[in-house]
């Protein structure tokens, strides 16, 4: 895991650099979103583990706590998971009493999921203990930075859409 160092400043290289030309900091760019998403993904899983449960579970129970009720193709296609491997994942929940899985009347074909109150319970604290790690990384920002991170990370996900389409 990340210590508390400070990191190098990549915009102090750029500002050096002739950035009209798409080229010119493909590499920065690259390493510095590749080190978010590490960082991102050891931490989280870190607040995510003490619950008993892994990164998949997690969201999957907090798309629950958001609606109360999905199909497994809905949880699915939110997930961006084929629906097999999401049926594995949704096996676990169901197992550690999680989640319920029921069919639905009118249409058996259709799976419904909800989550149980152990899962509602557990859904909460995770949201909470996401949401305390997330204000802790918006406290440690530079005052009067926070809608420009905002307004950069928003930057980044259109162009992520726009490069990937068919994605997430």
């Amino acid at each position: 895991m990340m210590n508390n160092r400070e990191i190098d400043d990549p915009i102090k290289d750029l500002k050096e650099q002739d950035t009209s030309n798409e080229d010119c900091c493909v590499e920065e760019v690259g390493d510095m979103i590749q080190r978010l998403v590490r960082v991102f993904q050891l931490i989280e899983r870190d607040q995510i583990k003490i619950f008993g449960v892994t990164t998949t579970q997690c969201y999957c129970l907090l798309e629950l706590l958001k609606v109360e009720q999905l199909t497994m193709n809905e949880i699915s296609h939110k997930m961006n998971l084929d629906t097999s491997t999401m049926t594995r994942v949704i096996d676990k929940l169901v197992r550690d009493q999680l989640i319920s899985r029921e069919r639905q009347e009118e249409d058996r074909r259709i799976v419904v999921l909800e989550l149980t109150e152990k899962g509602r319970n557990t859904a909460l604290q995770l949201n909470e203990s996401i949401r305390k790690y997330y204000k802790n990384i918006i406290q440690n920002l530079p005052e009067g930075q926070v809608d420009n991170v905002l307004n950069a990370v928003f930057l980044l996900l259109n162009a992520f859409d726009k490069a990937n389409p068919n994605c997430c």
